[in-house]
């Protein structure tokens, strides 16, 4: 079988359709496997039914169909993609079956079909433990649903820094478990990075944060493309400055220089909003909003700020805001 990384030369419609033709038998088992690994979480019939497919052959057919007719442009694929390897990336082609918001509202739809069936198939057990309240069972599923939609909207790796980032304050309100990361860095610079990467994604979608709709500010559509859009997973989790281009109205300018500042107005705005919700904490007997809060003023902190190359004075009203947050304080028994 020839390498995932050789290049595909010929994007007009005659060289797509040749290389169908040529390697079809190759090229529908890569996507065959793709879209089986794909479907695993969530069942193969709902990922089927999900995209209008009856059956993974008859998903393959029309992913060869639409790279052999269909209008694709090179440009707005990474480098990486313009190779053999996209066809071992499903998010694309079902991307391109539904369109990019499509394909996030189904995948999201998934996801909560998930955490709602794991959540039903467990059968409770008599146990001495008490029985959680009805706020927390409510902020665990706000903290599930929140979860599932990071991941529809970044790429599993960065839910499992999340776990990680938050496993201490886990294990003293209930218990979650952390699984494996794809990509383990070695620095610890670098998994700081990640960590706090995760936790602001979170806080943000957490707090409602981001708009949706069709008319966006400029820079809010590009920290969109940017930090909560599909991507690949691993680092550094996040769109590369041709894919925001490629997504922004055509009167924005699309040069390099012009995207990074974009994206570093939209996450400033972010910062800032979610710095709004952060001012006071809430009441010590107020379990449920203590909880809360601390688990966002850990999303807000020096390193976010490094994290987005936002440090060493490029955002002074920030460090000042974050420098003047209260302290996480102590519940006593």
């Amino acid at each position: 079988m020839p390498k995932l990384d050789m290049p595909i030369t010929d994007w007009s419609r005659e060289g797509r359709a040749a290389l169908v033709q040529e390697h079809r038998e190759v090229l529908a088992l890569l996507l065959h496997h793709s879209l089986a690994r794909m479907a695993e979480p969530y069942g193969e019939q709902s990922l089927l039914d999900a995209f209008r497919f009856d059956t993974l052959e008859d998903a393959v057919d029309w992913c060869l169909e639409r790279f052999a007719t269909g209008n694709l442009d090179p440009g707005q694929l990474s480098q990486s993609s313009r190779t053999w390897r996209l066809f071992s990336q499903p998010h694309f082609w079902l991307s391109q079956r539904e369109g990019s918001a499509g394909f996030r509202r189904k995948m999201q739809m998934l996801e909560e079909a998930r955490w709602n069936d794991a959540a039903c198939s467990k059968s409770p057990e008599p146990t001495d433990e008490p029985v959680l309240g009805p706020g927390v069972q409510q902020l665990i599923q706000r903290l599930y649903r929140t979860l599932s939609e990071l991941r529809t909207r970044t790429c599993p790796d960065l839910v499992t820094w999340w776990l990680r980032a938050t496993e201490e304050l886990r294990a003293q309100w209930f218990d979650l478990p952390v699984p494996e990361t794809a990509h383990e860095p070695s620095a610890k610079k670098d998994r700081s990075l990640h960590v706090h990467n995760a936790q602001f994604r979170f806080a943000s979608l957490f707090c409602k944060l981001l708009h949706w709709g069709k008319d966006m500010p400029p820079e809010q559509l590009a920290v969109r493309e940017w930090l909560f859009s599909p991507c690949r997973n691993h680092p550094p989790y996040w769109r590369t400055e041709e894919e925001i281009a490629a997504a922004m109205p055509l009167q924005v300018p699309k040069e390099k220089r012009a995207v990074q500042r974009l994206r570093r107005e939209g996450v400033r705005a972010l910062l800032h909003q979610l710095l709004n919700t952060l001012d006071e904490p809430p009441d010590l007997a107020d379990a449920i909003a203590l909880m809360e809060w601390t688990l966002l003023r850990k999303s807000v902190t020096r390193t976010t700020l490094a994290t987005f190359s936002l440090d060493e004075g490029a955002s002074p009203e920030l460090e000042r805001r974050i420098e003047a947050l209260p302290s996480i304080p102590r519940r006593h028994p």
